[in-house]
């Protein structure tokens, strides 16, 4: 670290030169800033991403009784064997984990940067807004159920969203 800073002293030139050192520093902020990614493109990229893992979260566990293929219970079934309770807040969590799960996979590391810089409101509005178009589409969920999907919904999210060991570094782990 000390040597980066050195380089970038170095480079700046010397404290009585503070004309070159400005023009450097303001050219290298106006480059940082004209490709650093939007929030909007990313906020885009996250809710095509958290439609693509809908549809795949759906297929294996119906929210609230909202299935897109296949019959059957699927992984509520197995959840409900332990608790109703459970089975409501393993639904949401698995359901946005696999959201940000696929998200670190997907977007580029400058755009996580954005979505972790104000991760409470990323995860809190997807779940939110998840949740809203499942009582819509399930016409009647109760507050109790509503209440234990959101806990794990922002639990497994926020797990997902901070844990240092990502699924890419599962992935290249054999690549070495």
């Amino acid at each position: 670290m000390k040597d980066v800073k050195n380089d970038f002293e170095s480079f700046t030139g010397n404290a009585g030169e503070t004309a070159g050192s400005s023009f450097v520093l303001n050219k290298i902020h106006a480059e940082i800033a004209r490709t650093a990614p939007k929030k909007s493109s990313v906020a885009l990229k996250l809710g095509g991403i958290h439609l693509v893992s809908s549809f795949f979260s759906l297929m294996a566990c119906p929210q609230f009784g909202t299935r897109l293929f296949f019959g059957g219970e699927g992984l509520m079934d197995v959840f409900m064997k332990i608790s109703p309770m459970f089975c409501q807040a393993f639904c949401g969590a698995f359901y946005l984990a696999v959201t940000f799960i696929l998200a670190r996979l997907v977007l580029k590391y400058d755009e996580w940067l954005v979505l972790m810089r104000s991760r409470v409101l990323t995860i809190g509005s997807v779940a939110l807004v998840s949740l809203g178009v499942f009582a819509m589409l399930a016409r009647g969920i109760s507050w109790e159920a509503g209440v234990f999907w959101i806990f794990g919904a922002v639990i497994a999210g926020e797990m997902a969203s901070v844990s240092k060991m990502t699924l890419k570094k599962y992935l290249h782990f054999g690549h070495s």
